[in-house]
């Protein structure tokens, strides 16, 4: 079989001169976002993206999509195919689960990973979630010596559906907020303090935080991503919570409970 060299050229442009490829049909969670920051930080590029060249001169992304995002203005290295639309679409569908396929020597990917000196603890989930998918974690956990990072198993809290869909209007009580607000207003005193006031007062803004989490079950997984960011909900890969639903409804609720009392 004649293979044919398609790689023609490599170059190193901004990350932000790459043009997306609109048929890109891969997601990037925060979790895979924050593991590529994590590598980066602890070892640099040392992957290139894949693009083919325009008719007019730009390159659009085949490969690299999350990199390119990531490092923004940056310079990354490009390699550029001579591709044709219909071979491009070809590698976008079939890169990744290409490498999929691999199969795995769970003995060396053990010592492979016991051996790494892992910074970041994004990057140190990853590593815990190949383990884990290799189905060595617990073999990785057996053989700690006290200096393994991937023996604490993360068990993300079971946030299940229960019963419809709450309203927003169930999630908080805001009614404390709305009169202290109210009173700012109608106040005489300069912007500047106000501006400030106004902040404060969302503080008294009470979370039903069992509403939340049954309204987090039933959200798409991008509203469920900011409620995460917004500590609205704990799911808290880099500190690795531990703790199943249960637990966490009894310490949330307790909150909740001194949170009402202090509002009488």
């Amino acid at each position: 079989m004649q293979i044919r060299n398609r790689i023609k050229e490599l170059r190193h442009v901004p990350a932000s001169s790459l043009k997306p490829n609109p048929k890109n049909w891969r997601t990037h969670p925060k979790a895979q976002q924050d593991a590529l920051k994590g590598i980066l930080a602890e070892v640099g590029m040392a992957d290139a993206c894949l693009a083919r060249e325009l008719d007019d001169g730009s390159l659009m992304l085949i490969d690299g999509h999350l990199r390119a995002e990531t490092i923004g203005e940056e310079v990354v290295p490009v390699l550029i195919l001579d591709v044709n639309e219909e071979e491009s679409d070809k590698i976008l569908t079939t890169l990744d689960p290409l490498s999929a396929m691999a199969g795995t020597d769970r003995d060396k990917l053990a010592e492979l990973i016991t051996n790494l000196n892992v910074q970041s603890e994004a990057f140190s989930g990853m590593v815990a979630a190949v383990a884990e998918n290799a189905e060595i974690f617990e073999e990785l956990a057996d053989t700690d010596d006290g200096d393994n990072p991937y023996t604490a198993k993360i068990d993300v809290p079971p946030y299940e559906t229960k019963g419809e869909k709450p309203a927003i209007s169930e999630l908080f009580d805001e009614s404390k907020c709305q009169e202290l607000l109210a009173a700012i207003e109608s106040s005489d005193v300069p912007e500047e303090d106000k501006s400030f006031l106004r902040l404060a007062a969302y503080r008294h803004v009470i979370f039903n935080f069992e509403n939340i989490a049954n309204y987090y079950a039933h959200a798409t997984g991008f509203v469920q991503e900011l409620m995460e960011d917004s500590a609205l909900v704990i799911v808290d890969v880099d500190k690795a919570i531990e703790n199943g639903w249960t637990t966490l409804s009894k310490a949330l609720d307790s909150i909740y409970a001194a949170e009402q009392k202090d509002a009488e």
